[in-house]
């Protein structure tokens, strides 16, 4: 199974929703990296779990670099995800060769954690 199989239009975005088995891995809402193994998900990478900083910026930044060191070693697919409910809303593909999706993926942390 592919993930694009997987994406449903719903009435305000495209989602993936979760299989009971995948709720166990779900870790609440929020904008994540969600990785794929054979259309399954199996992870996620939260820049939520960043250490606290005064500086917001450097703390993007740390968010940025683990993110990017993350998808380094993944295997699979990594998706960005913004995570709702039990569903994954607005899914993005990110790999290491596409500029645009990890500029999409280091503003979406930014404004997350701006935001914290």
């Amino acid at each position: 199974m592919n993930v694009t199989d997987r994406i449903e239009q719903a009435p305000a975005c495209q989602v993936i929703n979760l299989t009971e088995a995948e709720k166990d891995i779900y870790t609440g809402a929020g904008w994540k990296l969600a990785r794929f193994v054979d259309g399954q998900l199996v992870g996620f990478f939260d820049p939520m779990e960043t250490e606290c900083q005064d500086d917001a910026q450097a703390m993007v930044a740390e968010a940025t670099e683990n993110a990017t060191a993350w998808l380094a070693s993944l295997e699979g697919e990594a998706w960005l995800v913004m995570c709702s409910s039990y569903q994954l809303c607005e899914p993005w593909r990110v790999t290491l060769t596409d500029a645009s999706a990890l500029a999409r993926m280091a503003r979406v942390f930014g404004e997350q954690l701006s935001d914290f």
